[in-house]
């Protein structure tokens, strides 16, 4: 009901169609300020529509109410009484519809105001000093307790019975470690976390902060509190209106795209994140929801263009959804980073169906660390390792995909990881038994493995999985200091001072391990010598250790140290070689597609039936923070081996037919000079 009136909604699918969200669609947020509750819904519309958009995200409550809500423990905008219905969002639903754009709420339940702060203190965040956290008069709540658990249903059932709205978001659930300003303020002590964590960890004290002996597991709690409180809202929603859709569920993965302050910077941060999303579940719909502003603490600038199309061009190549989100109304605050999502956002109206039904296509998955599963400092050491195989792959032009280790079990169910024929392991650490039997699973039905550092060694440094070329590890190094001078290389030292290319530093750390029964070295280990003075840097000599092990069934590669680490950190080509032979031998002719392109342009690799989308992006515009102008770059080729006579490629962006020459059983197609990206459709005829 919106101003009293119940609304139709012909945009709800029936019960015999796919909900609306399965098909692709483009958002865009108004993230409304206090004062925006009089705003012109038409004219906003009227711009969302220009930007190609078909779904809009407005304020419907929780911090603030932009509906007249009777609730007591919710708080009506008072600027509300400056619209003729007195409702803000039953406007935006009944106009949206009327156009046909689907209309979803945005909620926050993260603070409520000061007074209902102090009816229901028992809902609150409590620092360990026992001190309120709150901001500009609203006071921080705890998920763990009733508001988050009780009360934010009450809220669904109040929009629910008044609007036929067709969605929600709910912002900001955590445990508000951090405020706005990223001052810290502990974890929190109310009487509802020390209850909830109790119960999780079998009795033990619930900590203060990353210094206290239960962090990591308090982490985990928090994880499964919202985890299971998503669970909890989708399930009550949808035996309400099925057809309303939930993000941050099994509806529509959310990912938020930003550049945030503090954050190194990373130049595939959604290409990462959009595709560990994806390759688990392809059947999922993600939505990659772009910031058109710098970060919270400057949400009044813009994002610097080119890093906003990043965000968006990277979300797309991996079948992604994608939006836009400003601050306040459209026009009133100018975001020069529109400009270029428009653009995007039309390309993906325009060409929906390319969109639509997408799944992940590379031979090559990536497993990326579980942060949950590590220490925060052991996960910092992982992810580099991590990073430094996905910049190897992704300047070789080797296609993968990023493959979630908490994932490994859900996708040997699925039979996820039956698409792919390599699997590298990034570091991981000791894996859980249901992770090693999924492994176990993909080697027994032909897969094979690149295993990196510590992946795959339990707590007591015994092999986990079944064609390890290693049984236990011997000796672990990882102080700096005595992985200084150390090299593994092709061919031994000789007279202790005559050194052959290639040469490369072992940095991070390194295993020592006891071969398993036919396991064959690879490569030479090169132990420490002295780097200085000058006058004494000679006399290494190889002890027999190889710089990798192959199994006797040639299926499984332990590289016992962290090969990827050493990449991300000295950058050295000797060192990226190592990752991508060892993975394009066991690879093998598994991968049709081969590409001829400079390092600096990504390609990812998606099927829809039995065409194959490919996405090339322009990662020549990486600065130090930030992305700026790409330089225009040669098109390249692409090679698909096996390709039928009649194959055809066309450029999207250019609209223009790839030329194909016949090279064996393969195909060869002369691509376009590449600016920003390019997405290439090929089709079998």
């Amino acid at each position: 009901m919106a101003n009293g009136i119940t609304l139709g909604n012909e945009l709800t699918e029936s019960a015999e169609h796919e909900p609306w969200y399965r098909s692709p669609f483009r958002l865009f947020q108004t993230n409304l300020l206090e004062p925006d509750a009089d705003m012109d819904v038409e004219k906003v519309l009227d711009f969302i529509e220009d930007m190609g958009c078909n779904v809009w995200l407005v304020n419907g409550g929780g911090i603030l109410s932009f509906y007249p809500t009777r609730l007591e423990h919710q708080t009506r905008n008072p600027y509300l009484d400056r619209r003729p219905s007195g409702d803000l969002f039953g406007d935006a639903v009944e106009a949206g519809h009327r156009r046909g754009i689907r209309v979803m709420a945005r909620m926050d339940f993260s603070k409520v105001n000061q007074a209902v702060a102090d009816r229901h203190p028992d809902w609150l965040f409590v620092r360990p000093d026992g001190r309120r956290q709150a901001a500009e008069g609203q006071v921080s709540v705890d998920p763990s307790g009733d508001y988050y658990q009780e009360k934010l249903l009450e809220v669904v059932d109040e929009m629910i019975d008044r609007y036929p709205l067709d969605g929600f978001f709910f912002n900001r659930a955590g445990f508000n470690e951090f405020d706005y300003a990223m001052h810290y303020h502990g974890v929190s002590q109310s009487e509802a976390s020390k209850r909830g964590f109790a119960a999780f960890s079998g009795g033990q004290q619930l900590p203060t902060g990353p210094e206290s002996p239960n962090y990591d597991l308090w982490r985990a709690y928090c994880a499964k509190v919202v985890g299971d409180l998503w669970v909890r809202i989708s399930a009550h929603i949808k035996t309400r209106r099925p057809d309303v859709a939930l993000l941050r569920s099994d509806d529509v993965i959310f990912f938020e795209a930003n550049n945030k302050m503090g954050r190194p910077f990373w130049p595939h941060h959604v290409n990462e994140q959009v595709s560990a999303y994806r390759t688990q579940r392809p059947d999922r719909p993600v939505l990659c929801h772009c910031v058109t502003f710098v970060d919270m603490p400057y949400r009044i600038a813009s994002e610097q263009p080119e890093h906003f199309a990043q965000h968006q061009i990277q979300g797309l190549s991996r079948g992604a959804n994608i939006s836009a989100y400003i601050m306040g109304v459209p026009g009133e605050i100018e975001y020069p980073s529109l400009e270029v999502g428009r653009e995007i956002m039309r390309f993906h109206r325009d060409n929906q169906d390319v969109y639509h039904g997408l799944v992940p296509a590379a031979h090559v998955g990536l497993v990326r660390p579980n942060m949950l599963a590590m220490s925060l400092d052991r996960h910092r050491e992982a992810q580099e390792e991590f990073r430094g195989l996905y910049e190897a792959l992704q300047q070789a032009h080797v296609p993968f995909d990023v493959v979630p280790a908490e994932g490994l079990d859900d996708m040997r169910a699925n039979g996820g990881l039956g698409r792919y024929s390599v699997l590298v392991l990034a570091d991981l650490g000791p894996l859980p038994a249901e992770a090693v039997t999924a492994l176990d699973t993909f080697v027994e039905r032909g897969g094979r493995l690149v295993v990196t550092g510590r992946s795959g060694f339990d707590a007591k440094d015994r092999a986990q999985l079944a064609r390890m070329p290693a049984v236990r590890v011997t000796e672990t190094t990882t102080d700096p200091d005595a992985l200084k001078s150390v090299y593994v290389t092709e061919r031994p030292v000789e007279e202790g001072r005559y050194y052959f290319a290639p040469l490369s530093p072992v940095f991070g750390a390194h295993l020592r391990v006891e071969a398993a029964p036919g396991a064959e070295g690879r490569l030479v280990f090169l132990p420490q010598a002295p780097y200085g003075p000058p006058e004494k840097c000679y006399g290494h000599a190889a002890d027999g250790t190889p710089g990798f092990w192959l199994d006797a069934s040639g299926k499984v590669a332990l590289i016992p140290w962290t090969v990827g680490r050493s990449y991300h950190e000295l950058g050295l080509t000797t060192l990226r070689d190592i990752i991508v032979d060892v993975t394009l031998s066991l690879l093998g002719d598994d991968e049709p597609v081969q590409a001829d392109l400079e390092e600096h342009v990504e390609m990812t690799l998606q099927r829809r039936g039995s065409d194959l989308v490919v996405h090339l992006i322009n990662l020549s515009g990486a600065r130090r923070k930030n992305y700026g102008p790409p330089i225009r770059t040669r098109g390249g080729t692409l090679r698909l081996a096996g390709a039928a006579d009649g194959t055809t490629a066309r450029a999207l962006i250019s609209g223009s037919p790839c030329p194909a020459v016949r090279d064996g059983d393969a195909l060869v197609f002369s691509l376009p000079e590449l600016n920003r990206f390019e997405v290439l459709l090929i089709e079998a005829k």
